[in-house]
């Protein structure tokens, strides 16, 4: 871990892209800003560790039988294009009849 001093107002970089600015000291609170691009997630400790728990929560709660799922995703797949399908015929039918 790299331990560094730095006075309200000054700024360290992480790379190109992110900057960390000490804003001031409060007692024993430091703000401090920061800036990066919008694909950078930025989280609070406490709140990191609450979303990898729901993470590993959500994961065990996935069915066993993958093999289900994927079939069930397979049908619904195959449902919509059959449906699909049947609308652009009978569309084309209406488009000839108009033609007519």
């Amino acid at each position: 871990m790299l331990v560094l001093t730095r006075k309200p107002g000054q700024s360290v970089y992480i790379g190109d892209e992110i900057k960390i600015t000490l804003h001031g000291i409060r007692g024993n609170q430091v703000r401090i800003g920061i800036e990066a691009p919008p694909s950078v997630k930025i989280y609070r400790e406490e709140i990191y560790l609450q979303i990898l728990e729901e993470n590993k929560s959500a994961a065990a709660e996935l069915p066993q039988d993958l093999e289900g799922v994927q079939r069930a995703w397979s049908e619904r797949k195959q449902a919509a294009l059959t449906q699909f399908s049947k609308k652009r015929v009978s569309r084309s039918d209406e488009d000839e009849e108009e033609a007519e």
